[in-house]
């Protein structure tokens, strides 16, 4: 085998290297109409594409709230309370609790139900019950 001239070397190069540029730019091309880049037309021959929006919808949560509670021991009005998601003041008025250090466990509490109206009346008569000022003279 004969061995090639530099020249003819560097032609050989030169023209491996032109129709490589030539190929990438052709495939370059071809990318780019699929795109649809550098053609407006192209939108027109692609079908659209289906798009979807996922919602996720969590159920209501109830809560049962009972009637009754009975007291353990160990537990205060306003442990009570905060667990019905109450007032202390609230849950003494509607069961007619006058002084709220005085529950004992076994007895057995009303709980009022959410909506369910307390008489401000109730309340008030509980709180002058356990602050009543003695009588005055004149």
């Amino acid at each position: 085998m004969k061995a090639m001239s530099h020249f003819a070397a560097r032609t050989s190069r030169r023209s491996y290297l032109a129709r490589m540029a030539v190929l990438l730019s052709l495939a370059a091309a071809g990318v780019l109409a699929a795109c649809g880049s550098d053609n407006s037309h192209a939108n027109d021959t692609l079908p659209p594409i289906a798009t979807t929006t996922t919602t996720t919808t969590m159920p209501p949560t109830t809560t049962t709230i009972p009637d009754e509670y009975t007291i353990q021991k160990g537990e205060s009005l306003s442990g009570i309370a905060k667990m019905f998601g109450l007032s202390t003041v609230e849950l003494a008025a509607y069961n007619g609790i006058a002084n709220l250090d005085d529950i004992q466990a076994g007895q057995v509490l009303k709980i009022p139900q959410p909506g369910a109206a307390t008489s401000t009346t109730t309340v008030a008569s509980v709180l002058d019950s356990t602050t009543a000022a003695p009588p005055t003279t004149i």
